[in-house]
């Protein structure tokens, strides 16, 4: 896992995480991964391993805002269990923020959409395909088709 359960302490102070999943540190965990999961979908065209790494083996590309978007994804599905004393809307500010939607778009969405383009790595090209899967996740790729020659 990228973001351990006490990193989640940054963001939720570690009374209320245990409020919310009584002490059950399974649920944090849980939430984490769903988080990752969550962020993995919209990075699809980067190195996935090299970014969150595996259950035995270390990301080797160790990116803090990533961290941090996964650790507010994270805390928001914790907080939405249960709403102890903590403001929600403030939560949701942050979600917008680092996620976003087609109309407010977020640092997510744009790293989806390719407005920005973090240092990662992309996705190593799979030698079992015809298509060079390297080109096809940059920023800029493009295709031809064969010049066609006609005889009469």
């Amino acid at each position: 896992m990228l973001v351990t359960p006490d990193d989640l302490k940054t963001e939720l102070y570690p009374e209320i995480i245990d409020a919310i999943t009584r002490s059950d540190d399974s649920q944090v965990v849980l939430q984490i991964k769903a988080a990752e999961d969550f962020c993995k979908s919209y990075l699809f065209k980067y190195d996935l391993k090299a970014l969150f790494g595996t259950d035995s083996e270390a990301p080797t590309v160790v990116d803090e805002n990533l961290k941090k978007t996964i650790k507010i994804i994270a805390s928001y599905w914790l907080v939405r269990k249960a709403n102890p004393n903590v403001s929600l809307d403030l939560f949701r500010e942050d979600w917008e923020l680092m996620i976003g939607n087609k109309e407010v778009p977020g640092w997510l969405y744009d790293i989806k959409s390719g407005s920005v383009n973090p240092d990662w790595p992309y996705k190593p090209d799979d030698v079992e395909t015809t298509e060079v899967e390297s080109e096809t996740n940059s920023s800029v790729h493009w295709n031809s088709n064969k010049k066609r020659t006609n005889s009469f």
